[in-house]
Protein backbone atom coordinates (compact mmCIF):
# COMPACT_ATOMS: atom_id res chain seq x y z
CA UNK A 1 0.00 0.00 0.00
CA UNK A 2 2.72 2.38 0.98
CA UNK A 3 4.28 1.76 -2.31
CA UNK A 4 1.54 2.48 -4.51
CA UNK A 5 0.87 5.79 -2.68
CA UNK A 6 4.64 6.70 -2.51
CA UNK A 7 4.26 6.46 -6.79
CA UNK A 8 1.19 8.03 -6.86
CA UNK A 9 2.47 11.16 -5.05
CA UNK A 10 5.43 10.85 -7.25
CA UNK A 11 3.65 10.66 -10.22
CA UNK A 12 1.02 14.11 -8.91
CA UNK A 13 5.03 15.66 -8.53
CA UNK A 14 5.98 14.75 -11.96
CA UNK A 15 2.98 15.88 -13.21
CA UNK A 16 2.87 19.27 -11.35
CA UNK A 17 6.16 20.04 -12.53
CA UNK A 18 4.76 19.52 -16.27
CA UNK A 19 2.24 21.29 -15.46
CA UNK A 20 3.77 24.50 -14.08
CA UNK A 21 6.88 24.32 -17.02
CA UNK A 22 4.49 24.71 -19.75
CA UNK A 23 1.61 26.48 -18.56
CA UNK A 24 1.19 29.79 -20.04
CA UNK A 25 3.91 29.17 -22.65
CA UNK A 26 1.74 28.06 -25.58
CA UNK A 27 2.38 29.39 -29.12
CA UNK A 28 0.16 30.79 -31.17
CA UNK A 29 -0.39 29.36 -34.80
CA UNK A 30 1.44 31.39 -37.14
CA UNK A 31 -0.56 33.94 -38.90
CA UNK A 32 -0.21 35.65 -42.09
CA UNK A 33 -0.30 39.83 -43.17
CA UNK A 34 -0.97 40.88 -46.44
CA UNK A 35 -0.19 44.09 -46.68
CA UNK A 36 -1.80 46.73 -49.56
CA UNK A 37 1.42 48.79 -51.30
CA UNK A 38 0.70 52.34 -51.46
CA UNK A 39 3.83 53.43 -53.47
CA UNK A 40 2.71 55.43 -56.76
CA UNK A 41 4.69 53.23 -58.91
CA UNK A 42 3.58 49.81 -57.87
CA UNK A 43 0.32 50.21 -56.11
CA UNK A 44 -1.03 46.57 -57.27
CA UNK A 45 1.71 44.88 -55.02
CA UNK A 46 0.78 42.94 -52.21
CA UNK A 47 3.11 41.76 -49.06
CA UNK A 48 3.04 39.13 -47.45
CA UNK A 49 3.88 39.01 -44.04
CA UNK A 50 4.53 35.97 -41.71
CA UNK A 51 3.75 37.19 -37.52
CA UNK A 52 6.35 35.17 -35.36
CA UNK A 53 5.49 34.16 -31.81
CA UNK A 54 8.87 34.43 -29.94
CA UNK A 55 7.28 34.73 -26.19
CA UNK A 56 4.33 32.27 -24.91
CA UNK A 57 1.60 34.80 -23.04
CA UNK A 58 2.91 35.02 -19.49
CA UNK A 59 6.30 34.75 -20.39
CA UNK A 60 7.72 38.52 -19.10
CA UNK A 61 7.50 38.37 -15.52
CA UNK A 62 6.46 41.98 -13.53
CA UNK A 63 7.59 43.67 -10.86
CA UNK A 64 5.03 42.80 -8.37
CA UNK A 65 7.19 44.19 -5.14
CA UNK A 66 9.96 46.65 -6.02
CA UNK A 67 12.73 47.38 -3.96
CA UNK A 68 13.88 51.24 -4.23
CA UNK A 69 17.22 52.64 -2.72
CA UNK A 70 18.09 56.59 -1.81
CA UNK A 71 18.86 58.35 -3.71
CA UNK A 72 22.58 58.68 -2.89
CA UNK A 73 23.01 55.05 -3.79
CA UNK A 74 21.27 55.39 -6.89
CA UNK A 75 23.76 58.21 -7.88
CA UNK A 76 26.37 55.78 -7.40
CA UNK A 77 24.68 52.78 -9.11
CA UNK A 78 23.16 54.29 -11.95
CA UNK A 79 24.26 55.83 -15.51
CA UNK A 80 23.76 60.05 -14.97
CA UNK A 81 22.54 59.89 -18.71
CA UNK A 82 20.15 56.37 -18.18
CA UNK A 83 16.63 57.55 -18.24
CA UNK A 84 14.05 56.92 -15.86
CA UNK A 85 9.72 56.96 -16.36
CA UNK A 86 8.92 59.02 -12.50
CA UNK A 87 6.03 59.31 -11.08
CA UNK A 88 4.63 61.53 -7.79
CA UNK A 89 1.62 60.89 -6.09
CA UNK A 90 0.32 62.89 -2.48
CA UNK A 91 4.27 63.71 -2.48
CA UNK A 92 5.81 60.03 -2.72
CA UNK A 93 8.13 60.26 -6.02
CA UNK A 94 9.64 57.04 -7.46
CA UNK A 95 11.60 56.98 -10.33
CA UNK A 96 11.64 53.37 -12.69
CA UNK A 97 14.64 52.64 -15.04
CA UNK A 98 14.14 52.14 -18.46
CA UNK A 99 16.33 49.75 -18.67
CA UNK A 100 15.12 47.46 -16.04
CA UNK A 101 11.51 47.69 -17.17
CA UNK A 102 12.68 46.74 -21.07
CA UNK A 103 13.26 43.53 -19.03
CA UNK A 104 9.92 43.64 -17.18
CA UNK A 105 7.92 45.87 -18.57
CA UNK A 106 5.23 46.15 -15.52
CA UNK A 107 5.79 47.24 -11.81
CA UNK A 108 3.21 46.90 -10.01
CA UNK A 109 3.23 49.56 -7.23
CA UNK A 110 1.98 51.37 -5.13
CA UNK A 111 3.01 55.41 -4.88
CA UNK A 112 1.24 57.78 -1.94
CA UNK A 113 -1.62 55.35 -1.29
CA UNK A 114 -2.52 54.77 -4.84
CA UNK A 115 -2.16 51.40 -6.76
CA UNK A 116 -0.30 52.18 -9.87
CA UNK A 117 1.29 50.17 -12.92
CA UNK A 118 3.80 50.80 -14.73
CA UNK A 119 4.51 50.10 -18.21
CA UNK A 120 7.08 50.32 -20.99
Amino acid sequence: MHKVVGIGLIALLVGYVLWIATAGTSIAPEETVVVNSNSARNSTEEKSLEIVTLLGFDAIPSIEAPRFVEQSVADDTYDPDELVLGVEINGDARAYSVPLLSRHEIVNDVVGGKPIAVTW
